[in-house]
């Protein structure tokens, strides 16, 4: 079954955006080009929305694995981190560190395990050709 994500962008006059984007989840917010690119700061661009994709869909994923595996986790935190590289002339994101912090009392091989199943399946982690790095800290 396929699904539709959609999304509308309406360009601003403003000149700290550079446009709107409304999606169909009813979430609309300003954007505007990273501030190494010219943009502004404290608002979303596409290269920080890139990387928190990936972070929501891999917390999202690691959860709904760990609930299944009736892991009991304490607490978890993760710090996402996109390397953006010049790569044949043109600009990717070459590498993203997920860095998870995972409070628990489980044994480390089953954390390990929920987040080799996490990582194979996060739907943006499929999509994306970064390559994606997990250095968990599990305590």
């Amino acid at each position: 079954m396929a699904h539709e994500y959609r999304s509308k962008i309406k360009w601003s006059d403003k000149e700290e955006t550079h446009g709107t984007i409304e999606m169909d989840c009813g979430f609309t917010c300003s954007f505007h080009k990273p501030l190494e690119f010219g943009g502004t700061d404290n608002i979303i661009n596409p290269e920080d929305a890139f990387v928190g994709s990936l972070a929501m869909c891999f917390s999202i994923t690691f959860k709904e694995i760990a609930k299944k595996m009736r892991l009991d986790i304490d607490d978890f935190e993760l710090d996402t981190t996109g390397i953006l590289e010049e790569v044949n002339g043109g600009k990717m994101f070459t590498k993203i560190y997920l860095k998870p912090d995972i409070n628990t009392n489980e044994p480390e091989n089953k954390i390990n395990r929920a987040i080799q199943l996490a990582e194979k399946n996060c739907l943006i982690a499929r999509s994306m050709k970064s390559e994606i790095i997990i250095e968990a800290d599990i305590e």
